[in-house]
């Protein structure tokens, strides 16, 4: 395992990826043939089996980006994930320190986490690659992102910033104002662009990674200048925006 986006962040770069949350290894590869850095199967949200979690992984490796999955916050659900062969999890309402901390716990194995640990699976080339040097490999390759997303994860926002072992710190603009009570105004709420801005400041401060959800190029270009290092984008709204672009198209003449 090489995770490139986990190595391009250590050094100071960028990454811009994509959710995808249905199940089609064929868009997969086009993802990562149109040079998207990373591909988050959203499997939170998305009506997706474990079998169709691992097509889409192998899709996503065929086609050269880095395969990670949204999971629920469970550890079954981490375990899972992993063993599919992803690359890294994204991780929901993560709150408290206590919170980060089970999530790393989850994703490494031990002695540095308490994973579960089986070569028979496929990340482990289903026992070709098993013994310490997998073992290692995994806990040092594995990207954990966990998502900020309520009033009480941005007040804890720097003791979670110093869990260590976690590799970005995700905004979730949207379930955020949700959580603030502003579903109405959305993420443009003044108090909500506040709450966001705190956890930029904080990750700043502590030299620590955050990333934040967008719907468009616009908005990539946008969080990219605000200072996300790591920022994805939902499919739904890039493939409606370009239906509606070709399908208006025909209509204006």
């Amino acid at each position: 395992m090489n995770n490139v986006v986990k190595t391009k962040l250590q050094q100071g770069g960028t990454a811009v990826g994509c959710f995808i949350g249905f199940h089609s290894p064929t868009l997969v590869e086009m993802l990562g043939d149109s040079g998207f850095d990373f591909v988050v199967i959203d499997n939170e949200h998305g009506p997706f089996s474990w079998s169709e979690v691992e097509e889409m992984v192998r899709a996503a490796e065929l086609a050269g980006t880095v395969p990670i999955v949204r999971v629920a916050y469970d550890a079954s659900d981490i375990q899972k994930a992993l063993d599919r062969g992803a690359y890294g999890i994204h991780v929901p309402m993560v709150n408290t320190r206590e919170q980060a901390q089970e999530v790393v716990q989850r994703a490494q194995f031990p002695p540095a986490g308490k994973r579960g640990t089986a070569y028979s699976v496929r990340s482990a080339r289903y026992g070709t690659r098993g013994g310490a040097d997998y073992l290692k490999a995994s806990n040092e390759q594995i990207l954990i992102a966990v998502h900020i997303e309520t009033p009480q994860a941005v007040e804890n926002i720097e003791e979670i910033m110093n869990v260590q072992g976690i590799d970005i710190f995700y905004i979730g603009p949207t379930d955020l104002s949700v959580t603030m009570g502003y579903a109405v105004e959305g993420p443009e709420h003044a108090e909500v662009q506040k709450a966001m801005e705190t956890v930029l400041t904080c990750g700043r401060k502590l030299g620590r990674t955050v990333g934040i959800q967008v719907g468009s190029a616009a908005g990539v270009t946008a969080q990219l200048n605000w200072g996300a290092k790591y920022v994805g984008v939902g499919i739904t709204p890039v493939l409606y925006s370009a239906f509606k672009e070709v399908s208006n198209a025909g209509k204006q003449k």
